[in-house]
């Protein structure tokens, strides 16, 4: 759908892009391909489309997938894609709020199956193995949320092809050392493999986005990037780093009081990290190590 189209259509509907939506819809049909590329769909896969506007990915998607769940809160926007797919059995749609779905109701309990219901055999029994993928134009207001939410179920979904703000996605993708490095790099690097595809200006889209857009793709990992012993206090120590970014690692990580002076001193000595470097020299690694001594020696403690 052109620019044109989608102009013509909100005029007969007298309304506009809801911008509280982040509606801002893909107008050139060459990027559609790019995503379908890095999607790399087969008739195995179960495509959850977050998002699906006027249908027109959706409509892509559905010729290359085995399933599309295709996703949007706009009661107006719904309705559209209702009268293009009611009859796809290719295509199921929901009316629904991302933030708000409960994804294990789409999403297989890990064992590579879903629900009969979205996928039955021939016969009308049992399961069949699929593989779920994620493809969405993210509300730029409202990316780190649905990320998260992502990144709860890696074990359930296999990728992620995700168009957001280009700000997020090269914070994503960042290496340590820069401004860009920070929390959502090591939490997203944890889970998930992060490619920057392409990168995008605002011609793109209708309405024009103020910003550059960047279509980024999670490969989830079998298991996450670094062992640690405690999950809770790993992100806990990442996100006490980071959130006084310029303050030494040492000052920054006392004032998070999860573990006593001495025993984050003697981290520093154990593992060779200099106290005075700041957060954003630290790998994903390091992290890990420094979480990891923290939790045997307060657990050590407890049991004395």
């Amino acid at each position: 759908m052109n620019q044109q189209q989608i102009r013509d259509f909100f005029a007969l509907n007298h309304t506009r892009p809801k911008k509280q939506l982040g509606q801002n819809f893909l107008v050139n049909p060459e990027v559609l391909k790019i995503i379908l590329e890095a999607g790399e769909l087969s008739d195995a896969d179960t495509v959850i489309e977050i998002g699906a506007g006027l249908g027109c990915l959706t409509n892509v998607v559905a010729r290359h997938a085995k399933h599309v769940i295709a996703i949007e809160v706009d009661a107006l926007l719904y309705n559209v894609l209702a009268s293009q797919f009611l009859t796809n059995p290719r295509v199921q749609l929901l009316n629904t709020d991302i933030l708000k779905l409960e994804l294990n109701s789409l999403l297989s309990d890990g064992t590579g199956t879903v629900p009969t219901t979205l996928n039955p055999t021939a016969d009308g029994t049992g399961t069949v193995p699929t593989t779920f993928k994620i493809i969405a134009n993210l509300p730029y207001s409202i990316t780190t949320p649905i990320l998260r939410k992502l990144l709860a179920h890696h074990k359930q979904i296999h990728s992620c092809v995700l168009m957001m703000q280009k700000e997020v996605a090269e914070r994503i993708v960042a290496g340590p050392g820069g401004k860009d490095y920070g929390a959502l790099t090591i939490g997203v690097d944890y889970y998930a493999e992060a490619t920057l595809i392409a990168t995008l200006s605002p011609e793109n889209f209708y309405p024009a986005p103020k910003v550059d857009s960047a279509l980024l793709k999670l490969t989830m990992r079998e298991k996450p990037k670094v062992a640690v012993e405690d999950e809770e206090l790993f992100f806990k120590v990442v996100r006490t780093a980071f959130r006084t970014r310029r303050k030494m690692l040492k000052n920054a990580l006392v004032r998070g009081r999860f573990a006593p002076d001495e025993v984050l001193a003697a981290a520093f000595a154990e593992l060779g990290i200099a106290p005075q470097r700041r957060a954003e020299t630290l790998d994903i690694t390091e992290f890990a190590a420094l979480a990891n001594f923290v939790s045997q020696s307060v657990a050590a403690r407890t049991d004395v």
